[in-house]
């Protein structure tokens, strides 16, 4: 009987611990728009890797850029932690800056990754949303959507073989977005050939997602000094910014995510995508 269980374990499929390759421009990128939904696929088994281009040397308050960036590389590191996620691969970039990095050399790095980790599923920001003032996301995304393009080709990087590492082919891609697109709402008209909205559930790990968030002290702590400075200067108030501490920085996180509500919204190319179903049967083709 423990031969037989062994061996059922052996012949598990892959697809029980699907892994999973997310690219985020800054820490807290991901965390907010995805953090519950990938929680959840950790609940489940799922390996996740972060890849974390930029270093948010930016992001402090009265910190020198050194010290900014060591610090949020740390603090990222424990956010991945406290989610679940197997390890945060940083690269480095200076933050805001990446309008000057070249998009091959971006897109190159992110393609050794998903030859190496080979994902079964790959977050993304999505470089199509509007009103986001961010634009490394735009750079970040644009660069992980042509990688998971150009992994799957042979020719993109010949000499990644050289390391062992082949062509490789993501069949899932979610394309994560901070919520303030109207046009994300929108029905297609071309289902097949345009990703899909997908709507997640994060309300069993939510409060997850939230002790992560709240782990990127540094940065949470420049946006809340911020934003009473930017209260001050138009003579208004927010009480809870009185003092700007490490607590009131944290609960103005949970503030902030609350009020995303307890759902995740992606657009979704799955295994439907750009397969028609004219073409599609349920029989698998012989080997």
């Amino acid at each position: 009987m423990k031969l037989l269980a062994l061996l059922l374990l052996l012949l598990l499929p892959a697809s029980a611990a699907p892994v999973v390759l997310v690219v985020t421009a800054g820490a807290g990128d991901y965390l907010q728009a995805a953090g519950g939904t990938l929680a959840g696929m950790i609940g489940r088994g799922a390996e996740v890797y972060v890849l974390r281009i930029a270093n948010d040397e930016k992001d402090s308050y009265n910190l020198g850029p050194e010290e900014t960036a060591l610090r949020v590389k740390a603090e990222s590191e424990e956010a991945g932690r406290i989610l679940g996620v197997k390890e945060v691969i940083s690269l480095g970039y200076r933050q805001w800056e990446l309008a000057g990095v070249s998009f091959t050399e971006l897109r190159d790095r992110i393609v050794w990754h998903l030859r190496h980790y080979r994902p079964q599923v790959l977050f993304v920001p999505n470089p199509y949303t509007e009103h986001d003032r961010v634009l490394d996301r735009y750079y970040t995304g644009a660069a992980a959507e042509d990688a998971w393009r150009a992994a799957a080709f042979r020719n993109y990087q010949p000499a990644h073989a050289e390391a062992g590492l082949g062509p490789h082919l993501t069949p899932e891609l979610y394309y994560y977005a901070p919520p303030v697109d109207p046009r994300r709402r929108e029905p297609e008209s071309t289902a097949t050939f345009v990703p899909q909205p997908k709507t997640v559930d994060i309300a069993a790990t939510f409060a997850k997602k939230l002790r992560a968030a709240q782990a990127l002290k540094t940065v949470n702590y420049s946006q809340a000094a911020r934003l009473r400075d930017r209260l001050n200067a138009t003579n208004r108030r927010l009480r809870l910014l009185d003092t700007v501490d490490e607590k009131s920085a944290g609960q103005l996180v949970e503030i902030n995510l609350r009020g995303l509500g307890m759902t995740e919204e992606f657009r979704y190319a799955g295994v439907e995508y750009q397969i028609p179903a004219k073409y599609r049967s349920t029989a698998r083709t012989p080997r």
